[in-house]
């Protein structure tokens, strides 16, 4: 019986280290910030522009005493002037995981001449892309892009969007965006994929679509239409209303980070990736959730 066992042992042992698959550890977890903000200004208010660097390299310390497989910044890293970029990219470079921004509105608030050069400041692909950790889909998206101020005043991209804003979005706050045709049409043919590899996907966005508020996308109900359809879609994580939401919708959990700006303390959270529930584990002013997924 013994020399069966001893077999059996030998035969799964085996089995493990030729599979990763099998022998992978099916858990991972993420670092998050929304709306760092940072500026060379006063504080205002609740707005504590000047304790973000500090704040940042805090939360930077304590990811790298973590194993993660990377952080999320949900737009917003600046809060306006394109120097502003400077300190808050030698504080993250110093990460030991992979950092994904998304694009926030005030990542624009520079002179028309860096708008074009805010993507590869940000280390970023793309104004929009996609990326996958352990066979999780990850899709950042870019609300900025039908916008009032994210294209130079030169472009015909510029003159495009304002068009279409006069004629479709007008009465819309001019602080949000909408995703553009083509690049829904991106979003749908990835989401159509994932759907058919039943591969979980996460939507990241600096602007909510849901619930209703005066943060989100001018195109929030088709975008929410769009993504409904597939069930592959697990959940929206974005920033852009300092002061959090959350709601679920068709399987979706819509949740809307607390920003790093609003607070003397400090707002960021890690979280963890399973394959039956994402757990977020909040620092500061950022509250902690279990979502139960499917």
């Amino acid at each position: 019986m013994k020399k069966y066992t001893i077999s059996f042992l030998i035969n799964l042992l085996l089995l493990l280290v030729f599979c990763p698959s099998i022998a992978a550890n099916d858990t991972f977890t993420l670092g998050v910030i929304a709306d760092c903000q940072y500026a060379e200004q006063a504080n205002k208010g609740t707005r504590h522009y000047t304790s973000c660097p500090q704040k940042l390299s805090t939360a930077v310390g304590q990811f790298n005493a973590l194993p993660l497989s990377g952080v999320l910044h949900l737009g917003d890293f600046i809060d306006r002037e394109f120097k502003s970029f400077t300190p808050l990219n030698t504080i993250s470079s110093s990460l030991n995981t992979p950092l994904y921004h998304v694009l926030g509105n005030h990542e624009f608030s520079v002179d028309d001449k860096f708008k074009m050069r805010i993507t590869n400041t940000l280390n970023m692909p793309s104004r929009y892309y996609s990326f996958e950790i352990n066979n999780w889909l990850f899709i950042a998206l870019d609300g900025n892009d039908v916008s009032t101020y994210a294209w130079p005043k030169n472009s015909n991209k510029h003159q495009q969007n304002m068009t279409l804003f006069n004629s479709k979005y007008k009465g819309h706050e001019d602080w949000n965006g909408a995703i553009g045709i083509k690049q829904l049409k991106w979003l749908e043919e990835k989401l159509k994929v994932a759907q058919v590899k039943e591969q979980p996907v996460v939507l990241l966005s600096h602007f909510p679509i849901f619930p209703e508020n005066n943060h989100n996308l001018w195109n929030a109900q088709e975008v929410l239409t769009l993504i409904s359809q597939y069930p592959a879609v697990k959940a929206w994580f974005n920033g852009h209303n300092h002061v959090g939401n959350y709601a679920k919708k068709d399987g979706i959990h819509f949740v809307t980070f607390h920003a790093m700006l609003d607070t003397d303390t400090t707002a960021f959270s890690t979280l963890e990736f399973s394959p039956t529930q994402l757990k977020i584990n909040g620092q500061g002013r950022q509250p902690s959730m279990v979502l139960p997924i499917k």
